[in-house]
């Protein structure tokens, strides 16, 4: 549905990235490409978005994932999701 990012270059080459998988699996043309955010507060509000994989840097993990889940999408996160318990 979407990719976000703060550097374009890497919203750039997602975008690319996630396009082509899906227009090889999708024949029938009616695949219109990713949205491209580069504030993730703007992507949670895409109306057909409901989860995210959060594949920041460490130290950013919790921001993203607290405005996700009071958006009420479901959340994949890389570990590690805290740095204590």
């Amino acid at each position: 549905v979407a990719v976000c990012d703060v550097v374009q270059e890497r919203i750039d080459s997602a975008a690319e990235m996630v396009g082509k998988k899906y227009a090889e699996r999708i024949k029938s043309g009616a695949y219109k490409g990713v949205e491209k955010y580069a504030d993730f507060r703007k992507l949670l509000d895409h109306k057909g978005l409901d989860a995210v994989v959060i594949a920041t840097p460490d130290h950013w993990h919790a921001i993203p994932c607290l405005a996700a889940a009071k958006a009420k999408k479901h959340i994949f996160c890389e570990k590690p999701l805290t740095h204590h318990v």
